[in-house]
């Protein structure tokens, strides 16, 4: 997870920087349409932060941010990025992208939730909703007898109840940053409310215990999941148990939204096994992605870290193997940041409050398998 966080601030440097140079390049070509755009809109954020816009809160559409970060790792280049993730074809937004995408990008880089492809809604008000499903599939008989009366089960459905439970980050910000034009305020504010926001989102969605936040996908799995054990309390993963527990998942859930997840400390274990001679020698089981923004693979399926998984340690689930399709993520729309000068009058500061509205549940407990360091 450092690693992609460490990712996600040189990629911010880098897209900085090429801002910079491309519209140095575009204006004597008479081309400053984009970064005009840019300007405005870090402006309009800079009026916004000091009390001056006639806007109460600011929403932060992160549809641009999924979409580039989709393209991305489809393999998209550069142009056809912007093309496709930020051109709505009007003039300007009161958003930077800068901000949108520093936002995005370190909310997905601090929870594998994000990242994984779980099954997200979207809605535009935090009602609570219940979620119908189907728990249990219909079974046919056959028949051989000629007249015999066809037979068979009904299917059983259930519901998920899916709540809205808000989550915030409170930021102090000097009224000298703010008035300072050389200071990426748009990037600052994304990367810090971005990952205060997705560390709390994130720990929820992996451990929450369901009662007054969401039912996280370890505590889920836990509760009626299958497990395998490692052998001994003292004993790591070995390709064998990495082996069983793909293969504790049925078939039916071992498809294209099927992963691992597991802190970054036993993502360096299971790094270091081979195929051969107990794991010590030949071919590495991980295979590192080539492609930007792609995960890691581990026997064929991609590895997502999050640093709240269970270490390794006795009686543990130190990693979990899914069909992430079956863990709903509910948000309710965008991410809002609200500020209030008084708070911080005395000391010439501004109170930026960032708030996301999130809830999470496993609607299938047959779509997770855990791997429990125990006897």
């Amino acid at each position: 997870m450092f690693a992609e966080i460490r990712d996600c601030e040189a990629r911010a440097t880098r897209i900085a920087e090429a801002d910079i140079l491309r519209e140095a390049a575009m204006r004597p070509f008479r081309d400053a349409r984009t970064a005009a755009s840019a300007a405005d809109s870090t402006e309009e954020l800079r009026r916004f932060l000091r009390g001056q816009s006639q806007f109460g809160a600011m929403e932060i559409n992160l549809s641009g941010a999924r979409r580039e970060r989709e393209l991305l790792r489809q393999g998209a280049g550069p142009d056809e990025i912007r093309a496709l993730a930020w051109d709505t074809g009007s003039s300007a937004s009161l958003v930077p992208t800068t901000l949108a995408r520093t936002l995005y990008e370190y909310m997905e880089a601090s929870s594998a939730m994000f990242r994984a492809p779980t099954s997200r809604l979207v809605t535009t008000s935090g009602e609570p909703m219940q979620l119908p499903y189907l728990s249990a599939h219909a079974i046919g008989t056959q028949v051989s007898g000629q007249g015999t009366a066809l037979a068979g089960t009904d299917p059983t459905f259930a519901r998920l109840a899916l709540d809205a439970f808000k989550y915030g980050q409170l930021v102090k910000v000097s009224a000298e940053t703010i008035d300072d034009a050389a200071f990426d305020i748009a990037g600052f504010l994304g990367r810090d409310i971005g990952r205060s926001l997705g560390r709390l989102i994130g720990t929820d969605l992996v451990t929450g215990t369901g009662s007054g936040k969401p039912r996280g996908l370890m505590i889920a799995a836990a509760a009626g999941g299958g497990s395998v054990t490692t052998g001994g309390s003292l004993i790591g993963p070995t390709y064998d148990s990495l082996v069983s527990l793909v293969y504790g998942l049925t078939d039916a859930y071992r498809g294209t939204s099927a992963g691992w997840v597991m802190k970054d400390s036993t993502a360096g274990t299971i790094r270091k096994l081979r195929d051969g001679a107990g794991g010590t020698v030949g071919q590495p089981l991980w295979q590192p992605s080539t492609v930007l923004g792609q995960p890691d693979t581990l026997l064929g399926y991609p590895v997502f870290t999050d640093t709240n998984v269970a270490a390794q340690g006795s009686n543990a689930r130190i990693i979990g193997f899914a069909d992430f399709s079956a863990y709903y993520i509910r948000e309710v729309g965008n991410p809002v940041i609200e500020v209030d000068r008084s708070v911080y009058f005395a000391t010439d500061e501004v109170a930026v409050r960032g708030k996301h509205s999130v809830d999470g549940d496993l609607v299938d407990t047959a779509a997770v398998v855990t791997m429990l360091q125990n006897v």
